[in-house]
């Protein structure tokens, strides 16, 4: 899965998945640009921009929060510089919300479906923008195990996350045929600090007693996945929801 001569947008590539979609195709030979909230890993460590470039890659880092359309096309342009133009764009950033339906109010809601839904409209609209200009891409959306069946007290989250799996379809059909590759991965119960931090007590050994593998899943394992995807190995697929979930959403 060579990425050599590749440039790749990731949204929300400070921390955790993102962080480790930005490496690994680093160390596959992409340049990278990380478009966040925050240059600092919340886990800690090396901003992911320093990281990539110790591998040997170039990397630009774009304060952007995806709910802000023009920020996003920044980014674009951004990428662009780096390389006259970017081959791959992964919609990773995302809120955790996590909330059951009778106690969820407007603004909860609202944060969840701009962050984790109209953020990814927002960068597949400027994904596809620059693409359709420019013969072609591959874009991938991270998605969840929770758009595919329903999680516990996740309403907003599911909701969202539904939604992206249509629309990664949906925007899959409309550009097939300009070149445009659209997919989905969705994560099952994946150790970050986004499952440390932003769920209830108790999540993570209720994750590893319910996956059929008994384990969280890493956030490597997932970047492997969206690696392929946007490599020239994935190039008949397009439209698909790999699930990197252990099983879960299989029993």
């Amino acid at each position: 899965m060579d990425c050599s001569g590749r440039t790749i947008v990731v949204t929300g590539g400070s921390s955790g998945i993102g962080r480790s979609i930005a490496l690994t195709a680093a160390e596959r030979g992409a340049n990278v640009v990380v478009a966040d909230l925050e240059q600092s890993p919340r886990e800690g460590g090396t901003p992911t921009t320093e990281a990539v470039r110790d591998t040997g890659s170039e990397s630009e880092f774009v304060n952007a929060d995806v709910t802000d359309l023009e920020d996003l096309r920044r980014a674009a342009e951004v990428a662009s510089e780096l390389d006259g133009t970017f081959d791959a764009w992964v919609n990773n950033a995302g809120y955790g919300a996590t909330d059951e339906l009778t106690k969820t109010d407007a603004e909860n809601w609202e944060r969840s479906i701009e962050t984790n839904l109209t953020g990814v409209y927002h960068g597949c609209l400027t994904a596809v923008e620059s693409m359709l200009a420019n013969g072609g891409g591959s874009i991938v959306n991270i998605a969840s195990g929770a758009g595919v069946i329903g999680f516990l007290n996740s309403a907003s989250y599911s909701a969202a996350k539904g939604g992206v799996i249509a629309l990664t379809q949906q925007v899959a059909v409309d550009y097939a045929a300009d070149g445009i590759r659209v997919n989905a991965v969705s994560p099952g119960f994946t150790d970050t600090e986004m499952l440390r931090q932003d769920t209830h007590d108790g999540t993570e050994s209720y994750a590893e007693k319910k996956t059929p593998m008994r384990r969280t899943g890493t956030p490597e394992e997932v970047a492997d996945t969206v690696v392929f995807l946007v490599s020239d190995s994935a190039s008949f697929i397009t439209g698909e929801n790999v699930r990197v979930d252990g099983g879960y959403t299989v029993q």
